[in-house]
């Protein structure tokens, strides 16, 4: 596998994955209605989902009444939960961040796929089915962008941004945050390579990854110029992947695990410019 990329990288990457996805794939309908519906409901689903998370699930006084309102109905509990909780206000307003972005890239997703579709969510990408066997191939995908991280680690733009969470009082909130964010990609990944490219693969086949591709990048708008042009690339090798395989969780594990070099290598510099 690993020397047929080497060789003929488009060929391996999109020009035979694009043709099988085309055979295989397009069809009448999408479970309950016909393909051009299905393709119809996605996009509008998609469009209403991004507009949440820019105007509601990213809006810091949204986020405050979240974290606040947890303290609140913790110390309505019990004054000591509540007592115990107080201190995390600013973790869990970036956990706000994370339950928003859950509801809108996976909940509220999973319910089209269940009520209008009345399809199964593994239906939808959500099965390891060809995970396994392509392993090495996501280690090669992960190893140039893995030293590109550390490459840009030490620039003004990186050490701006990163690490996302940046307010931790101790090793505890600090792993708590970190799964959070893992989840919050995981969603991410089934919204837009599960959802989105299984709503409208009946209708628009392989071409599907092109109009994922494009809010996927938009997404990245407001971080470093590199990480918004390698989200061009990204969503389409991991949506053709995804595609191909039936499976969002090669995309999974490798945003994971650059995001968590990234939190990693930025906490480093932080600690060894404070030592």
């Amino acid at each position: 596998m690993l020397l047929a990329v080497l060789r003929h990288p488009l060929r391996f990457l999109f020009i035979d994955p694009w043709a099988r996805i085309d055979a295989r794939d397009r069809s009448a309908r999408v479970g309950k209605v016909s393909a051009r519906t299905a393709t119809l409901v996605t996009c509008l689903t998609a469009a209403l989902m991004l507009v949440t998370l820019r105007f509601l699930v990213m809006d810091p006084t949204f986020q405050g009444q979240v974290a606040q309102g947890t303290i609140d109905a913790a110390y309505a509990l019990s004054q000591p939960l509540g007592a115990w909780l107080d201190p995390y206000h600013r973790l869990l307003l970036s956990l706000a961040w994370v339950a928003g972005s859950v509801t809108c890239y996976f909940v509220l997703p999973a319910l089209v796929v269940r009520l209008v579709f009345g399809l199964k969510l593994s239906d939808f990408y959500l099965t390891p089915r060809q995970y396994l066997q392509h392993l090495p191939f996501y280690a090669l995908l992960f190893l140039p962008v893995g030293l590109a991280v550390l490459g840009v680690a030490q620039t003004p733009g990186f050490q701006a941004h990163y690490p996302f969470y940046d307010h931790a009082d101790g090793w505890q909130d600090q792993v708590v945050w970190e799964l959070g964010y893992a989840l919050q990609f995981f969603g991410l990944e089934f919204f837009f390579r599960g959802f989105m490219l299984r709503g409208v693969v009946a209708e628009l086949g392989a071409m599907g990854v092109m109009v994922m591709m494009i809010p996927y990048t938009m997404i990245h708008f407001g971080k470093p110029l590199p990480e918004c042009l390698g989200a061009i690339l990204s969503g389409l090798v991991l949506g053709t992947l995804a595609m191909d395989t039936k499976s969002i969780w090669g995309g999974v594990t490798i945003h994971v695990a650059v995001a968590w070099l990234m939190d990693a290598a930025a906490l480093y510099l932080k600690a060894h410019a404070a030592s």
